[in-house]
């Protein structure tokens, strides 16, 4: 077996791939494969690799080199590695200021969950205001969206809340904008963006609590009456004559899927509008971090694994691309273990570098609070594994205080 280290830029269907990811990492079904078409291809090029391992005994074709003149570099042999470095001579990591713009984002979130709040609470009586303040806080975020230059990723969220809805709405709101900004969208429609997540679902605040907030398993007329949720929320804006026509189309359509699977139309494709399209997908992704009655909820990386084995048949694969460009292929709230066995938390996540997010380490006998974020853009070790909050011992739940929601804000 002659094993090559190799830039993604030199893979060509036919070559044979080890890929340095966990298979929570990845759609395929195994780690080490021949890559047989162009889709293939493309997937693991979306995983942001810097260098993977080819097999050139099993490949149907040599590695050429990337440059005139460079030559692949042979692996040494298995079991052998060098010790890693665990950071960079010169590290550029500010973690005091990464810190700051941790709380930072975690009150502005606490402020939208108080602002959502009393904004829904004046619906009933004075709608007008209730509506006008929904928009005020869509508008705000959306200032600091276009205030900001460059890449821009997602806070872990740590507060503790009570509200499931507004938790929820304000997740979709918040990364749906961030995945029109990257879609280039205008200003006026981030802002369309923002207002359809946050009122997607205000259907359910004519569904009784017991049954939206069920822990158990809901019966089939409790089911039913919860999938009444998106009539109720088209009725509901209809009759306050609340925002653009399109915005209200999301409330009664988020839950149709391409392959007509959804309800409450059954509709597919082209017959579901765009921006129902991209809230539904969000919507979705929250859904399997927070489900309802005994569904199990998935860790963040394996709610991405899912969404990659669902792109094209219920959800578009272009922005399922960009959602996991996004949140990472570790999203904020991941349990993971790095190459040196050290578990770690990720907080925080950049589109430029989806497998290299921040992470807080697991330091024995320490407070979370006084252990130094790293920056896996500027350390050698990698993340190898994800972990379950079941996996933990007593110790490590303690310092990592995993919460039974995730919640994220922008990384500003």
């Amino acid at each position: 077996m002659a094993l090559m280290q190799a830039s993604i830029e030199q893979l060509r269907i036919g070559h044979y791939v080890h890929l340095p990811v966990g298979w929570q990492q990845h759609p395929f079904l195994f780690n080490a494969f021949k890559i047989k078409d162009q889709q293939q291809l493309d997937i693991i090029r979306h995983l942001d690799l810097a260098l993977l391992t080819v097999d050139t005994d099993k490949s149907d074709l040599p590695l050429a080199p990337l440059l005139q003149g460079d030559d692949p570099v042979e692996l040494p042999p298995a079991g052998h590695s060098p010790a890693p470095s665990h950071a960079t001579e010169t590290a550029l990591f500010d973690d005091k200021a990464w810190r700051r713009s941790l709380r930072s984002a975690d009150k502005a979130f606490g402020q939208s969950m108080l602002d959502l709040r009393e904004a829904l609470g004046a619906l009933n009586l004075k709608p007008d205001e209730g509506l006008a303040n929904v928009a005020q806080l869509v508008r705000n975020v959306a200032a600091r969206l276009r205030e900001h230059q460059g890449p821009l990723g997602l806070h872990l969220i740590r507060s503790v809340h009570s509200d499931i809805l507004l938790q929820h709405s304000l997740n979709i709101a918040f990364i749906a904008m961030l995945m029109a900004r990257e879609l280039e969208m205008d200003p006026l429609a981030i802002e369309e963006v923002g207002l359809a997540g946050l009122v997607h679902d205000i259907g359910e605040l004519r569904v009784p609590s017991q049954i939206s907030q069920k822990r158990g398993e809901l019966t089939r007329s409790e089911q039913n009456y919860l999938n009444m949720h998106p009539q109720y929320g088209l009725e509901m804006l209809n009759q306050w004559q609340a925002f653009e026509p399109r915005i209200r189309q999301v409330a009664h359509l988020h839950h149709e899927r391409l392959d007509g699977s959804g309800f409450p139309l059954g509709i597919k494709g082209g017959e579901i509008p765009p921006l129902a399209r991209l809230i539904g997908l969000v919507d979705y992704f929250d859904e399997l971090l927070h489900p309802r009655g005994t569904s199990q909820p998935v860790a963040p990386n394996q709610a991405i694994s899912q969404l990659y084995k669902l792109s094209q048949k219920k959800f578009e694969q272009p922005l399922v691309k960009l959602l996991i460009k996004l949140l990472g292929v570790y999203p904020p709230g991941s349990l993971v273990q790095l190459s040196d066995g050290v578990l770690a938390l990720v907080v925080s996540t950049e589109p430029t570098q989806p497998l290299k997010p921040k992470i807080l380490p697991y330091a024995k006998g320490q407070r979370s609070e006084g252990v130094p974020l790293i920056d896996l853009r500027e350390d050698e070790r990698t993340i190898i594994a994800s972990l379950k909050p079941e996996e933990l011992d007593d110790a490590q739940r303690h310092f990592f205080n995993p919460g039974r929601r995730f919640c994220y804000y922008f990384a500003f």
